[in-house]
């Protein structure tokens, strides 16, 4: 595992590498390229490996979530999860070049967790 350079995170005493890895790349077909399980668990094993402990993610992801869950569970003590929030759960995606209108109110930002 490499040694990359952290920072802290806010004021909340985390120390998260200054590299992340954004996990939209996982979402998969049809509003991202198409990646097996096979390959999702390969990048998600090869970011631990590389020694990046800040994994990004959103509901908005498609199967990003359920992929990060699925293969790297068991090293949950390696990283940081964040999320963003605003994205309407079970929402239809929008059209390519368009976007869905995020919500920040109370109930849809639990409904997202």
């Amino acid at each position: 595992m490499t040694d990359l350079p952290k920072r802290e995170l806010g004021r909340t005493g985390l120390q998260v590498t200054m590299l992340g890895y954004g996990a939209m790349e996982l979402r998969g077909a049809p509003r991202g390229r198409d990646v097996t399980e096979a390959q999702a668990e390969t990048i998600l094993h090869a970011v631990l490996d590389a020694g990046i402990n800040y994994i990004d993610t959103s509901i908005d992801y498609g199967l990003s979530e359920e992929r990060i869950g699925r293969y790297i569970a068991n090293r949950r003590s390696e990283y940081y999860l964040a999320s963003k929030c605003g994205c309407v759960v079970g929402a239809t995606p929008a059209p390519r070049g368009q976007r869905n209108p995020h919500v920040f109110t109370r109930d849809n930002i639990v409904a997202g967790v």
